[in-house]
């Protein structure tokens, strides 16, 4: 294999500038967290979850986003970039009207010309990939849910596996720092790749909680103090108060490979349905075995929270530039959050820093691949909501500072486009963790944060082609992707974990 990248840039010359420019592996090892006793490396939440070293943990309620809370107030997510209502409001109802059409057409385009990712097999992945949403049970607010065609065919509604009430056994009593560690045994077990943990506490009740469910102003999130079990009417769905509440986060791997494969085939890489289906209802009965609730259905419209900011508060990731994901240090923006409300209790994780957001400001790589544009180019965050052709944002809520995206042109222009995500795998943190200069390079990001370092890795990465095709350009690694050899479901399960031979 040659040793040469485009005859621009040879790994002996890469790794002479990563010798500089952090001073050897020596200077990994100088920020090498260091722990004296064990009740140091309980109090670093080592013992909770393990982490990459070079992840710093941050205060409660601190995360790397800037949060001004007495700005900020409970989210509405009645308008989001997914409606077509949004995108006629910002640009226009005749071009909202022609989008699916456009979109169609541009398929159709494609296909003739048999361009990569639009031949006949990659038009069957596409078809024939279910997101198996369709699956025997799933979960909905406060209990299980069952498949309508299971039940039309005669088949009986799933509740859950007996509780301790029904066995006549006691329910469950762990501490909540021997909860949490068990839960993370058990939810990785069952999909969850990371997961976070926090108490549903007044500034939650005040500033996190949804106002109502996305897309639909008039069914409420309530909580009731009177209340020791979730349910739902036609009006609302309820969180009990009774007794305390914690957050329960997950985040679910997707497909590193079938990202780089967009925008071809849609970007078929959401394989965390897959993982989804199985985790939600087996992660309900676990908790309704040892007598407890969790609350929640894990779908896209009742979402209790906005995700991305309990995954940032509870450690499991920190916002980027793209408002559409957020980054984690093991697997980057490839995957998926779902939050849930529990009544057992668990021990807070708290937010983390491993440079990402920072890196953010001097990469922009996902702005600069955006066909729709819609992603700031700021050089930092701001406080500010910047309008959209002249009128306010109606699609965040105050009081972070962050890079603020257009989501209606965002939805409306992949919608033209018969599919996008090209930001996904074009993210410079959509990277494989086999090669060690990739986890030095993570610990330089995180200890360092200088800009023109961090400049400097971005550009190392377009030089190494890492990343996905643009719509200009097409998507080569379509057509590429069924000629290697990738794990199962495209996704490296071995990076969150640390024992039994597979991390050394």
């Amino acid at each position: 294999m040659s040793n040469k990248f485009h005859s621009t840039v040879s790994r002996r010359e890469f790794m002479k500038v990563m010798a500089m420019v952090t001073g050897g592996v020596g200077a990994m090892a100088a920020v090498n967290p260091a722990f004296h006793d064990v009740d140091e490396l309980i109090s670093a939440g080592a013992v909770m979850q393990k982490r990459p070293w070079w992840v710093k943990e941050r205060e409660a309620h601190n995360p790397t986003t800037e949060v001004d809370w007495d700005v900020i107030k409970r989210p509405n997510p009645t308008n989001t970039g997914q409606q077509t209502e949004m995108w006629a409001y910002y640009h226009g109802q005749a071009r909202a009207d022609a989008a699916s059409a456009k979109g169609a057409e541009y398929a159709k385009a494609k296909i003739a010309a048999q361009a990569p990712g639009y031949t006949y097999r990659g038009q069957a992945l596409k078809t024939a990939v279910t997101t198996s949403w369709s699956a025997y049970v799933s979960k909905s607010w406060a209990g299980a849910s069952t498949n309508g065609t299971w039940t039309k065919g005669g088949g009986a509604t799933y509740k859950g596996v007996a509780t301790p009430a029904d066995r006549g056994e006691p329910k469950w009593n762990g501490t909540p720092e021997e909860n949490s560690h068990m839960l993370n045994a058990y939810q990785k077990y069952v999909g969850a790749a990371i997961s976070g943990y926090g108490e549903f506490s007044s500034l939650d009740r005040e500033k996190l909680l949804c106002t109502n469910v996305k897309h639909n102003a008039a069914k409420k999130f309530i909580i009731d103090d009177t209340a020791d079990t979730a349910y739902e009417n036609s009006t609302a769905l309820a969180v009990p108060a009774k007794n305390q509440m914690y957050h329960l986060v997950h985040w679910e791997h997707m497909s590193h490979e079938m990202s780089r494969a967009a925008p071809a085939m849609g970007g078929r890489f959401n394989g965390s349905d897959f993982v989804a289906t199985a985790l939600k209802p087996s992660v309900y009965n676990f908790l309704r075995y040892m007598g407890y609730q969790m609350i929640g259905d894990g779908g896209d419209s009742n979402y209790p929270f906005i995700e991305a900011a309990v995954a940032n508060l509870t450690g499991v990731a920190e916002s980027s530039r793209n408002n559409v994901y957020s980054l984690t240090p093991e697997l980057g923006p490839i995957g998926r959050i779902h939050s849930y409300i529990t009544d057992m209790p668990v021990a807070a994780t708290h937010p983390i820093d491993a440079g990402m957001f920072k890196f953010c400001a001097d990469c922009g790589k996902c702005a600069r691949a955006c066909p729709a544009e819609c992603i700031s180019l700021a050089k930092e965050p701001t406080w500010e909501i910047p309008d959209i052709n002249g009128k306010p944002n109606l699609m965040h809520n105050r009081g972070t500072k962050e890079f603020w995206s257009d989501g209606a042109a965002c939805r409306m222009v992949r919608t033209e486009l018969d599919g996008c995500n090209v930001c996904w795998g074009n993210c410079t943190f959509t990277t494989n963790k086999g090669a060690m200069v990739h986890e030095l390079i993570r610990g330089t990001i995180s200890n360092i944060q200088i800009g023109p370092l961090n400049n400097f890795f971005f550009r190392m990465g377009e030089v190494f082609e890492y990343g996905a095709g643009t719509h200009e350009g097409g998507s080569p690694k379509a057509e590429e992707w069924w000629d290697r050899s990738f794990p199962v479901f495209g996704m490296d399960s071995t990076v969150t974990s640390f024992d039994g031979g597979y991390k050394k």
